[in-house]
């Protein structure tokens, strides 16, 4: 394996070249980014819909609706590190078709479910589905456009995730009002059925790699417990109180996850890279990912409760978010042309100075707007760049397993921003004091896990040919 700076004309197997083939690649491409968009909004639908659902369903005595959003994630959990090795292994068009038929068969059930516990078995299987989806619309996109249209490429597909976070609530509300709250997961299906004809018809399969023996295709599966198992205890503990854990459940919890997840510095290399836990630039980038979106998450969930209890109205707190959201869309944009043209370097510190000028202003509670703005374009920045480095220096064959890796990252930055620093806004209602210091919390955040990081990056973007 070698290193070589991109733009020297390499390009990859699966993609042949002339007219068609890239006619071809844009109607892959815009299914691929059809089925993220799809899945980036179940993930934040259920919120609106929620009140309609315990309505009709029931579940809401006892804390049971939790089991709605947190059977998703860590659905989602055990599904990304699994469709990262499929996409690797055998095909990524495989998986991407699996994957969507899976996520429309969950719509079809979530739509019909009778009872709370159909519902949150929808909701499970719609989990393990997203995250199969996400990997393979980054992975379909990476191999379609190669090194050198790469980072550009991923900044696009990032900027769905802003999309998502504005039109999932308001397409929900939109349905819920319209239709009913079954009309949220009804809609996906004859989108499920476009995104599967587009793959099946746009995107050819994946020429087999060389050297590849039945030994390849044996499933990691203590790998896969330590980072499943691991992942998914971190996530609970940070939940604890939510899933009726208590709080020394959730801190035993947490860090049960916290040792299997380190165990993966030993027994990792199938489904998560190695240079993840190496001096490498790739263990960097691992780092910022997770604190741009600690950084991220926190401050849309902290923000929000200091305004409300400020006598702000939920019009205006309904604009701060909306700007965060708008804010990973323009950082995402504008993440490619910068990495194309500069190198990973830059666009990484401006994320990181977005990050901190955002934490530093919702600690001093001047401009609240601006707070959230920053804190989108900071982290749509940081993680189009740190996904487009993961990528680059991850050799062909495992580009599926470095996505998925990227992806399990971002999951967990958000669940410990929503569950972990945010939790020091507890008494943020009587005490603006406590806000301040869940903000300078993550100034700090932002300065040693992403500014750092960013400072040591590689000054020229290379690739792995």
């Amino acid at each position: 394996m070698t290193s070589s700076a991109v733009g020297a004309g390499t390009s990859p197997k699966a993609c042949p070249s002339g007219r068609a083939a890239a006619s071809t690649g844009r109607i892959a491409v815009g299914a691929a980014v059809l089925a993220l968009l799809l899945a980036a909004m179940d993930a934040t639908v259920m919120g609106t819909v929620l009140p309609s659902v315990l309505s009709d369903v029931g579940g809401g005595s006892g804390g049971g609706y939790a089991w709605l959003v947190s059977g998703f994630m860590l659905a989602q959990v055990a599904g990304t590190p699994l469709a990262g090795w499929v996409a690797d292994r055998l095909d990524d068009r495989l998986l991407a078709i699996g994957a969507t038929v899976v996520f429309l068969a969950a719509s079809v059930l979530a739509g019909l479910a009778g009872s709370f516990g159909v519902l949150v078995a929808a909701r499970v299987l719609h989990g393990f589905a997203a995250g199969a989806i996400v990997v393979s619309s980054y992975v379909i996109v990476g191999r379609v456009f190669g090194p050198e249209r790469r980072a550009k490429a991923q900044g696009m597909l990032s900027m769905v995730w802003g999309v998502a976070a504005v039109l999932g609530p308001v397409v929900g509300a939109a349905l819920t009002e319209a239709w009913g709250w079954r009309w949220v997961f009804f809609v996906n299906v004859p989108l499920c059925a476009l995104v599967v004809v587009a793959i099946a018809v746009a995107l050819p399969r994946r020429a087999a790699a060389e050297g590849d023996t039945g030994s390849r295709h044996r499933f990691p599966m203590a790998e896969y417990a330590l980072v499943t198992g691991g992942s998914a205890l971190f996530l609970v503990g940070l939940q604890g109180g939510s899933l009726g854990l208590g709080t020394v459940g959730g801190v035993a919890a947490a860090v049960v996850g916290l040792v299997a997840l380190a165990l993966l510095r030993r027994f990792g290399g199938s489904l998560v890279p190695r240079q993840m836990f190496a001096r490498t630039p790739v263990a960097g980038a691992a780092l910022a990912t997770i604190g741009a979106c600690v950084v991220m998450y926190a401050t849309v969930t902290v923000l929000p409760v200091r305004l409300a209890a400020q006598g702000t109205s939920t019009t205006g707190v309904a604009v701060v978010v909306g700007l965060s959201a708008l804010g990973w869309v323009a950082g995402s944009a504008m993440t490619g042309g910068l990495v194309a043209k500069h190198g990973y370097r830059p666009s990484m510190a401006v994320g990181a100075l977005a990050l901190i000028g955002s934490a530093t202003l919702g600690a001093t509670g001047a401009l609240p707007w601006l707070a959230g703005l920053l804190a989108g374009i900071g982290t749509g920045a940081v993680t189009a760049t740190t996904l487009t480095l993961i990528q680059d220096q991850s050799p062909p064959e495992q580009l599926g397993v470095a996505t998925s890796a990227a992806t399990m990252l971002r999951n967990i930055g958000s669940a410990a921003g929503v569950n972990g620093i945010a939790a020091l806004t507890a008494t943020v209602a009587s005490s603006s004091h406590q806000g301040n210091r869940a903000f300078w919390a993550l100034a700090a955040v932002a300065a040693l896990t992403v500014l750092i990081p960013a400072l040591a990056a590689p000054r020229r973007r290379t690739t792995t040919v």
